[in-house]
């Protein structure tokens, strides 16, 4: 299997000389730039993402005052060809939200940090964007200045504590704009479960079933089946609900501006000598939407974090989290209700749906992703594949462990 994405081997015809030299007069603010060479590579592993077509672009070019200049850019753009990928995301609205969080709401939202001194940074640098003659961002490449993906190891507890820390002060920052009616931060609406078509595609609507099925074959958890089968209709449907009920009035719950895709590939790691964290860059703002913060919460619960830290340290990580979040308020001086650390744990309840889905539709998708076995692709395309990545004993021996804790829970209700 490659180990890259099919449509990032070869890079479209438009993305030439002309091409950079029009990027780099914006960047450089001068007309006259001479472009001298071009390499074009995939920007990533397959897998890494997949609501776009990413590339790593290495030029070399003059200006007036020096030659030879060499800047590694990565381009990131629609898909082009033909495919499942294409007809999902065609219609959406990924690249119009993605230019707007980086141009306007993310500055915005490291503005009001270092109002209190937080130097926290929240973005890489975008040096280019434009929705036409077709849709583009151009970022800086920040592996020349240490960060990388993860892609050979889960994170440890440092890498995932300044991670939530990050969502923390975002989530904190975006709740004060929010009170104070700033629509930077409210008008985006759109999570991907807002994909055209999204509730008959197999790939969201057969893991449950899939689910269900597998554990009704294994004598010690049949027993949850019952309980399955009578919330199995509601599990997608109350977790698109989830994402919109910020928009519905009378609305319970902590509302913020969430990343929407908080998993491990849309984070890049930097480490000092020594090996420890250093810094942590959130990545990829395509489906950032205004909702309940515990959605992001729960998602990086099982997106990010590893089985030992799901099982053992769940309740410590959401608690790190809901302090460092009520404790940014208090340094922003926030003048309104500032919420409790229980109020993030009933939100936890009040969207358990939402995690049901996580657990039974995405996180087995997530193991096999990481064993390198299986591509986005083959989930989306392929009724196998989607029912093998519930033959995993490494999912099974851990949802014998989740499942009873969700029923003492109520989950299963």
């Amino acid at each position: 299997m490659s180990k890259f994405n099919e449509d990032e081997l070869h890079p479209p015809s438009w993305m030439d000389e002309k091409f950079f030299t029009e990027v780099l007069k914006k960047c450089e603010k001068s007309d006259k730039i001479s472009v001298k060479e071009v390499k074009i590579s995939p920007a990533s592993a397959q897998g890494d993402h997949y609501a776009s077509v990413m590339f790593r672009g290495a030029v070399t070019y003059d200006t007036p005052k020096s030659k030879g200049i060499s800047k590694s850019l990565i381009i990131k753009t629609m898909p082009e060809l033909e495919g499942t990928k294409k007809d999902m995301l065609g219609e959406s609205y990924i690249f119009e939200t993605e230019i707007a969080m980086y141009s306007e709401t993310i500055p915005k939202l490291e503005a009001e940090l270092r109002k209190i001194g937080d130097q926290t940074v929240l973005q890489a640098g975008v040096l280019y964007h434009s929705l036409e003659p077709r849709k583009v961002i151009i970022f800086e490449d920040i592996c020349p200045k240490g960060y990388q993906v993860l892609r050979d190891r889960h994170c440890n507890m440092d890498e995932v504590k300044l991670a939530f820390l990050k969502l923390a002060k975002w989530h904190a920052v975006s709740y004060k704009l929010a009170a104070e009616g700033d629509t930077s931060v409210t008008g985006y609406k759109e999570s991907f479960l807002a994909f055209k078509d999204i509730e008959e595609m197999p790939f969201m609507t057969q893991g449950i079933e899939n689910f269900i099925n597998k554990i009704n074959t294994i004598d010690d958890l049949k027993q949850y089946v019952p309980k399955l089968r009578a919330i199995q209709k509601d599990v997608l449907k109350r977790s698109i609900n989830s994402t919109k009920i910020a928009q519905q009035k009378g609305s319970e719950g902590v509302f913020v501006l969430c990343h929407g895709d908080f998993h491990r590939k849309n984070m890049m790691f930097k480490h000092f000598s020594d090996g420890k964290i250093e810094d942590v860059m959130l990545i990829d703002f395509q489906v950032s939407y205004y909702g309940p913060a515990v959605l992001d919460v729960l998602y990086g619960m099982y997106m990010l974090v590893d089985e030992n830290m799901r099982l053992n340290c769940y309740d410590e990580i959401i608690h790190y989290y809901s302090s460092n979040f009520i404790d940014t308020l208090k340094k922003l001086k926030f003048q309104g209700e500032i919420p409790k650390i229980s109020d993030f744990f009933i939100d936890v309840l009040r969207h358990r749906h939402w995690e049901l889905f996580l657990m039974s539709s995405f996180l087995p998708m997530w193991i096999a992703f990481a064993t390198g076995d299986l591509n986005p692709d083959d989930i989306m395309t392929s009724d196998e594949a989607r029912k093998n990545v519930y033959e995993s004993e490494e999912y099974i021996n851990e949802v014998r462990k989740l499942l009873p804790r969700m029923l003492y829970r109520g989950y299963l209700e």
